[in-house]
């Protein structure tokens, strides 16, 4: 009776060969019943172990079968990280296709989008490769979705001429100079892109590759809207929509129904606009539920918790059992050290808060309730004080008298306004650099309109979101204010202009007129230059006066942030 292969083999103990063989016939078993595939699956790297080659063909096959045969891509990449790993293990003298299984987990990962994971692995397949069109391509293909659009013509067009240089079937070098084409297409470079993309379609419709041929229709109709050319671009979207539906290849719906929408929106149709732009985004959520990333996540993360475990084994038979106790309760009490600590520490923080947060509250109380008892007692007061001397200037009066009274109401309207600025600064609710500056500006335009002079107020918006504090904004009012009145009843001036702004770490603002000037090292009467020199130095600030005859005044302040 004739022996069969596999006891001749069993004879010569040739495992490696044998194993081969038993591979073989898997694949051959594994298309009448799919379940022996995840029996095989769970051998391989127990029974196979000592032959890599052997091993890294199994994981390639059974990444093969589960990604395309039995569309299981969760256990596809459990196959492909394994193999993965052996070609990080062992050189392209043990594994005899190195490179044929970098190129298939390069395309696997460009598919599910992992476009770093494709273009190392790619790059690290093309230096072992005789044939390196698919991985020039594929990795000009991951740099197009990287929006590194040089690098992948780069690399697409060393795939077209390595398609020359093998003598490839002409298609594979106009995919190629398709790809090129959609990377100028993107670039919005469409002189260059055309040309590509034209060749692209006529040679895939020449081959009667359908969905290829979609693929350039697209981004030609959507040149084609650029150029106005209304008809052309029609033509190529009915096109490619039938190309879609021949070829099956309803991924690329993400990319159509986007110029379809333009196309109706540019022509003046947009219900339709609106209609096909909701297409787009259920065709971008089918395509990610198909697709979805989340799948290889899972894979690497059991994958890492293999390795885990496994470096776990080995450490546990070098350990005693003793140690490792030892070492998990010392670990356990310095993390609930720390976790007290932490805790302590936090609760002092939030203590610490807590207390100045009142402080604050308190604060603000104090400021709310002085502004409105500063109002309401002795603004009211003054307010009487000069409607009482005002009645007495409507009757008649000795001159002495009536001069008096003048000088009553006078210096009761003069203290009446520094009261209101005194209650605006301590007032919480004015607080914000927004009101401040509305306060600025206000002022000085009533000042300019009652004195027939010309106001212009410049301010950034950088401006309106710094938070001074009260005594800093009350200086700085009554600075500006100072500054103003100054300029309006002494300088003779025709126009007064401000600018406020940050820059630099500091708070800027000039205050300038283009009146007579004085001479600022001359001896005056009067408070009003000392005063805001006090001011400033108060905050810490510093106020420069410059001033000449016949050419104005300007007051700056700066104000370190």
């Amino acid at each position: 009776m004739k022996k069969t292969i596999k006891e001749k083999l069993a004879q010569k103990e040739d495992k490696e060969l044998r194993f081969f063989l038993e591979l073989i016939e898997f694949t051959n078993e594994v298309d009448r019943n799919t379940t022996v595939a995840d029996i095989f699956y769970d051998q391989i790297d127990k029974k196979y172990k000592a032959f890599p080659n052997i091993q890294a063909m199994c994981y390639q096959t059974m990444g093969y079968y589960y990604f395309l045969v039995a569309v299981n891509y969760e256990k596809a990449f459990s196959a492909y990280l394994k193999l993965e790993k052996l070609l990080e293990i062992y050189p392209a003298e043990v594994i005899t296709n190195y490179a044929n299984y970098c190129g298939e987990i390069s395309s696997a990962n460009y598919k599910f989008k992992d476009y770093k994971k494709a273009i190392e692995l790619g790059k690290r397949g093309v230096k072992y490769a005789d044939d390196k069109w698919d991985f020039y391509n594929t990795i000009g293909l991951c740099f197009m979705e990287q929006h590194e659009i040089d690098s992948a013509i780069h690399y697409l067009q060393k795939a077209a001429n390595v398609a020359v240089i093998k003598n490839k079937p002409n298609i594979y070098r106009t995919i190629s100079l398709g790809n090129i084409g959609h990377g100028y297409y993107q670039k919005n470079q469409y002189e260059k892109a055309k040309p590509l993309l034209l060749i692209d379609l006529n040679e895939a419709s020449g081959t009667g590759d359908w969905g290829l041929a979609s693929g350039a229709e697209i981004p030609l109709a959507d040149i084609y809207l650029a150029e106005r050319n209304w008809k052309a671009a029609n033509d190529l979207l009915d096109s490619a929509r039938k190309h879609i539906n021949h070829s099956q290849q309803f991924s690329r719906l993400e990319k159509f129904f986007p110029v379809l929408s333009r196309f109706y929106q540019l022509t003046g149709k947009q219900k339709l606009a609106l209609a096909y732009r909701d297409s787009t985004i259920k065709a971008i959520k089918r395509n990610d539920s198909v697709f979805n990333s989340l799948l290889v996540m899972r894979v690497q993360q059991r994958t890492d918790l293999e390795k885990l475990l496994e470096e776990r084994s080995k450490l546990e038979s070098y350990k005693k059992v003793s140690q490792i106790r030892i070492i998990a309760l010392t670990v356990l009490f310095i993390v609930l050290l720390v976790v007290i600590l932490i805790i302590r520490y936090y609760r002092g923080r939030l203590e610490k808060d807590r207390k100045q947060i009142a402080e604050l509250n308190r604060i603000m109380e104090l400021r709310q309730k002085l502004s409105a008892d500063m109002h309401d007692d002795i603004g009211s007061t003054l307010s009487s004080i000069s409607l009482y001397t005002h009645s007495l200037l409507m009757q008649p009066q000795a001159d002495t008298q009536r001069s008096t009274l003048e000088k009553i109401k006078r210096n009761a309207q003069n203290v009446q306004e520094s009261i209101a600025d005194i209650i605006w600064s301590v007032n919480p609710n004015m607080d914000a650099m927004e009101q401040v500056v509305a306060r600025m500006r206000a002022f000085g335009a009533d000042m300019t309109e009652h004195a027939g002079m010309g106001f212009q107020f410049r301010t950034v918006e950088e401006v309106s979101s710094l938070a001074l504090s009260m005594t800093m904004r009350k200086n700085l009012y009554l600075i500006y204010k100072e500054a103003i009145n100054n300029a309006v009843k002494y300088s003779s001036c025709t126009e007064i202009k401000v600018s406020i702004k940050q820059d630099k770490g500091f708070f800027s603002m000039q205050v300038t007129d283009n009146g007579g000037g004085f001479d600022v090292a001359a001896k005056r009467e009067g408070n009003g230059l000392s005063n805001m020199s006090r001011r400033a130095k108060e905050v810490g600030a510093d106020i420069n006066i410059t001033s000449s005859k016949e050419k104005g005044t300007a007051v700056t302040l700066l104000i370190p942030l």
